[in-house]
């Protein structure tokens, strides 16, 4: 239970805390509203000016400024999406990505993990948690898409970003929304300007953050990186102080990401109030000549102030900060990272086999082979402050070999997987397939050149160093790294060794390193390097791999690997390593691949080469398309399961394989719950909350976004156009008539569901009215499961340009085989409006719309017609992304709080 203390009124409710949650603590003191504001007050009445500028910066570690005059200790932040990332470990769960939770379309699962990551937030000693993010699925390149649950329709985000943040300050724990605005991707991030028209950024890129603002009164919103229209995202007065303050009357703070102000005066005045975390502009010698002058009156500094003082006096967190504690409920964690990656795994493909039956779900005595590392290794996390190893932890591997009925039914293939702890290395004397002549044989180098006699030569049991720990973990077990470290200056280092595959034909090689490095095999150049990071802030070692000719079963190839280093470029944080890795894998499969009942194939993104800092391509990494191909040649029961924050490209292979599911990053029980949709014990039920595109020339951003590397080394470029406008994701895809490989809303089930028996509680929309979509959803399979229904409004004959339809409402529905229910979607005028640029005003024109209903945006079996009499004008301030019965479900209760 927690210890802190609630406060009323004005400044409770502004931070999403109801009187409801008083029951939680019996050391509440009910105070009201005006009491925070006297609170707040008589503190800023008695700072002077060198006080109030430094309350406006942090370099300590805080995020909310100390003031211990008034014993105000300073408030503690911790990322992030996927975990609370506590000193470069996690604290708790390790959670599935924002995009699987987004993939869920579940109200209740985005509640659960806000209030388990909140409650682990609070116990980890800290006061903050910076999440939840709600930037659109824009692009499949996005380094950072598993951060961000909105997916591609700012609908979806509008309610399950509040619902986060519900949940997570119910608990007493500030709720931070990120990254404010138009902050798609990561390439070049720090110069980027994003050209994007305001009625674009009002019906795609606000309503997020409007929902969280409106419905969950966010306790601060982060400004991002990007410029946005010219100014950067913190020193643009139009969004800080016109929109989010100013239109939509926002009483909390705005905290910039971290050094993102560049212009101490621009930031000031644009309206965010933290500069953090190193408080490089918001200090005294560059505010004060600006006040001195009159450019900055005192109410701007005053009104920063007045903020993170309310911030701080309406969680009491001036008297009751709480303290690091053991995790007594790791249970909580468990619980709803478990949930989440139950309803977020989402099944594309599901073909019918010879039996005349699907493929999926799997008996338990099916003989099963399962490929790739993924499947072996603990589950992963992207790079960057999203990076959340897990502390315990169910690897697909283990999970499917625990639900089997018997282990040894799921067979894992080693030779087929990379994996730099577990390949196979013989020294190049002998080449001979023993023990003794297992290795590397190792050459270190004082210089980059590998000028002059080694300094150390030495066997080194596999090639996976790492020089922070001055360690290379190997099957063999962990051996010490001598004489090498990252105080020991640059140098450069040789490895040879021999391979001797274990499967005919072309074999995979990778290396991951923290500088330049070439891989020959029989002296012919195979995979290689320059080194040079693709982004300068959040820095990733780098991965590239490549093929060789095809190879012998049993003959003996030569291998050299020469890798240099210079001191200082990578950091060995955030999921980096500081060191070199080398692996290598078969790309054919076994021949004796058809005896089994099914093939596993886990592939995908990881903290390797997905994350923060930069953009990636939509190729699936490691040759990993041409792997599948392959082994689905060999047995068409071949199931793919997908990983990443976001997408990768399927076409190649899509219609060749008997299964696919889209697992995101699953978190730590996430071996466990793909085993149960596997195997059938967990109707799979998770929607697309993005579209998947055939070929990435076809995604609507890809006129005005390419190619990621045009972003990075000295020319990058520094602007991008969001030329597609309101045609994002699937509004695209209908403008151009197109159909992708997978569609916005798509996921198959292992049971059926029918749609029928559409009626509208009024067939007119009048103005402050709220109007219930209802229809009847059947269960008409033999399996119990969730149906998402899914409901879609499109304007007939629009006065302005419109996209086709749009999701305006999304249920979740549990159903028993051969169960109906009566379904109640609402909608109200904002879910019929348009914005109107150079307004403050949302606009419903006199006319008819239709309502479609169904499974995905595709598949919409029902339809009705909505008519509007009159025109109506809706501000900005007053309406609301979500009709009101949609605002009471995003809200959490005290019984539900831990």
């Amino acid at each position: 239970m927690s210890s802190f203390k609630h406060t009323l009124g004005l400044s409770l409710l502004a931070f999403g805390i109801t009187q409801a949650n008083l029951a939680l603590a019996a050391t509440v003191t009910p105070v009201t509203g005006n009491e925070v504001e006297a609170r707040v007050s008589s503190i800023l009445d008695n700072m002077n000016q060198s006080e109030k500028i430094n309350f406006t910066r942090v370099d300590d570690g805080h995020m909310i400024p100390s003031l211990l005059k008034w014993g105000i200790k300073g408030t503690v932040a911790y990322d992030s999406s996927m975990g609370v990332h506590v000193n470069n470990a996690t604290f708790g769960a390790q959670y599935p990505s924002q995009s699987a939770l987004a993939a869920t379309w579940s109200i209740n699962r985005a509640k659960e993990f806000g209030l388990a990551v909140a409650y682990e937030t609070r116990i980890s000693g800290g006061q903050q948690m910076l999440s939840p993010g709600a930037n659109l699925y824009r692009t499949p390149y996005n380094g950072r898409s598993a951060e961000y649950v909105s997916g591609e329709d700012p609908f979806l985000g509008a309610v399950l970003a509040p619902a986060i943040v519900n949940g997570i300050q119910a608990q007493g724990i500030q709720a931070s929304g990120k990254h404010y605005v138009a902050n798609e991707q990561e390439a070049n991030r720090q110069a980027l300007n994003v050209k994007v028209d305001e009625r674009t950024l009002r019906e795609l890129y606000l309503p997020g953050f409007e929902s969280m603002v409106k419905n969950a009164n966010v306790a601060s919103i982060m400004c991002g990186f990007n410029k946005i229209n010219g100014d950067y995202a913190c020193e643009n007065h139009h969004l800080i102080t016109d929109i989010l303050k100013g239109e939509w009357g926002y009483q909390g703070t705005v905290i910039s990401d971290f050094n993102a102000i560049h212009d101490a005066f621009k930031g000031a005045w644009a309206g965010t109030d933290i500069d953090m975390p190193s408080g490089l502009q918001f200090n005294e010698a560059n505010l004060l000549p600006y006040l001195w002058s009159g450019q900055l009156t005192q109410n701007v500094i005053d009104d920063k102030v007045k903020r993170n003082l309310r911030a701080i006096v309406s969680y009491d967190f001036q008297e009751h900060l709480n303290t690091a504690k053991t995790l007594d409920h790791p249970e909580y964690g468990q619980r709803a990272s478990l949930n989440a990656a139950r309803e977020g795994i989402v099944l594309l493909r599901n073909e019918k086999m010879h039996s005349g039956k699907p493929l999926l779900p799997l008996a338990r005595t099916a003989k099963i082979a399962v490929i790739g590392n993924w499947a072996h290794e603990a589950p992963a996390s992207p790079f960057g402050t999203a990076n959340s190893p897990p502390n315990s932890y169910v690897t697909e591997l283990s999970g499917l070999q625990q639900l089997a009925s018997n282990s040894t039914n799921v067979t894992y293939l080693s030779d087929m997987s990379l994996n730099p702890k577990t390949a196979t290395w013989f020294q190049p004397a002998t080449g001979k397939n023993d023990v003794n002549n297992s290795g590397v044989k190792a050459e270190y180098f004082s210089n980059t050149s590998f000028s002059g006699d080694p300094v150390v030569t030495r066997v080194e049991p596999g090639v996976n160093l790492d020089w922070m720990t001055g360690s290379n973990v190997t099957q063999a077990g962990t051996t010490a790294v001598s004489g090498f470290s990252p105080n020991a200056g640059a140098f450069s280092a040789r490895f040879t060794a021999t391979i001797k595959p274990t499967i005919s034909g072309p074999q995979v090689f990778k290396v991951r390193a923290d500088g330049p490095y070439k891989v020959w095999v029989n002296d012919k150049l195979v995979v290689e390097s320059n080194g040079v990071p693709y982004s300068n802030d959040v820095v990733n070692a780098l991965t590239t791999s490549g093929t060789t000719g095809s190879l012998k079963a049993g003959k003996s190839y030569s291998v050299k690997l020469e890798y240099q280093r210079v001191q200082g470029n990578f950091i060995p944080v955030l999921g980096s390593v500081t060191g070199v890795q080398m692996s290598w894998a078969a790309l054919r499969p076994p021949a004796d691949l058809s005896k089994y009942d099914a093939v596993v194939v886990a592939v995908g993104n990881n903290y390797e080469n997905e994350g923060e800092g930069s953009d990636h391509g939509y190729d699936l990494p490691d040759q990993q398309a041409e792997l599948i191909k392959h082994v689905a040649k060999a047995n068409a029961k071949t199931i793919v399961v997908m990983h990443g924050g976001g997408v990768a490209d399927m076409h190649p292979w899509a219609k060749k394989v008997g299964a696919t599911l889209q697992a995101w990053f699953p978190g730590q029980q996430g071996g466990q719950a793909l085993a149960e949709i596997l195997y059938g014990k967990v109707n799979p039920s998770g929607k697309l909350p993005i579209t998947i595109d055939k070929h990435i020339e076809d995604n609507p951003s890809y006129a005005s976004y390419p190619d990621p590397a045009a972003y990075r080394g000295d020319n990058a470029l520094t602007e991008m156009t969001y030329s597609e406008g309101l045609y994002m994701g699937y509004r695209g895809y209908d403008k151009k008539h197109a159909k992708p490989l997978y569609p916005f809303g798509f996921g198959l089930s292992y049971t059926t569901f029918d749609y029928s028996d559409l009626k509208l509680s009024s067939n007119v929309m009048a103005p402050g009215a709220t109007v219930n979509v209802r229809f009847t959803l059947t269960n008409t399979g033999d399996k119990a499961g969730f149906e998402v229904a899914q409901l879609y409004v499109q304007p007939v004959k629009p006065a302005v340009d419109r996209p086709e339809k749009e999701l305006k409402g999304f249920t979740k529905v549990y159903l028993q085989p051969g169960e109906s229910k009566t379904v109640s979607i609402p909608i109200d005028s904002r879910s019929l409006a348009y914005y109107v640029d150079n307004t403050a005003s949302w606009d419903v024109d006199a006319g008819k719309f239709k309502i479609l209903v169904g499974a995905d945006s595709e598949n919409l079996q029902l339809k009705g017609t909505l008519k509007t009499l009159f025109p109506e004008h809706l501000t900005t301030r007053d309406s609301n992304p979500l009709p009101a019965p949609l605002r009471k479900a995003v809200q959490v209760d005290a019984s539900q709080t831990y």
